[in-house]
């Protein structure tokens, strides 16, 4: 798993770093999200943010982020809803940020996914209509000459 900086931070490594190995000689405390405090010194360099003039312990994230459409989600199941386009369903869920971490929202989306041998497409919406209908754009995007060629090959052999 790649432990990522949290973006609420406005320090660089070099400066957190120096920080971490003063205010820990000083006996400095690193806040956590349930209200305790711990010494820093008992908490490792990477596992602590100085954010908002505290140091405060970052929450584990152990879940795997899939961005769909410049948005990052954890997908929590895949839906045994089948239709004759072959996407894929999932119920996601979204994640926001605070000066302890990345969390998961209690809100939820429906993500779909269509493989190709050109890739993997995705998208999402509140339900399964609207992360179908924005999949189905995205495809009409990129192959829209293949759709318009196939759907004129008729046409086009009369001309």
């Amino acid at each position: 798993m790649i432990k990522t900086r949290n973006p609420m931070t406005s320090q660089s490594l070099d400066e957190k770093r120096k920080q971490y190995y003063i205010d820990s000689a000083d006996g400095s405390w690193a806040h956590k999200s349930d209200g305790t405090k711990v010494l820093l010194k008992n908490t490792h360099i990477d596992n602590v943010e100085f954010i908002g003039g505290l140091w405060r312990v970052q929450d584990p994230f152990p879940y795997k982020i899939q961005e769909v459409r410049d948005k990052r989600f954890v997908m929590l199941k895949k839906l045994e809803h089948q239709e004759k386009n072959l996407f894929e369903f999932y119920e996601a869920s979204y994640i926001y940020e605070n000066c302890y971490g990345m969390h998961l929202s209690s809100e939820k989306a429906i993500v779909a996914k269509y493989e190709t041998k050109q890739g993997t497409f995705w998208s999402y919406g509140r339900t399964i209509e609207q992360a179908r209908a924005f999949l189905g754009i995205k495809l009409y995007d990129v192959y829209q000459r293949v759709i318009h060629a196939h759907a004129n090959e008729k046409l086009n052999g009369k001309l």
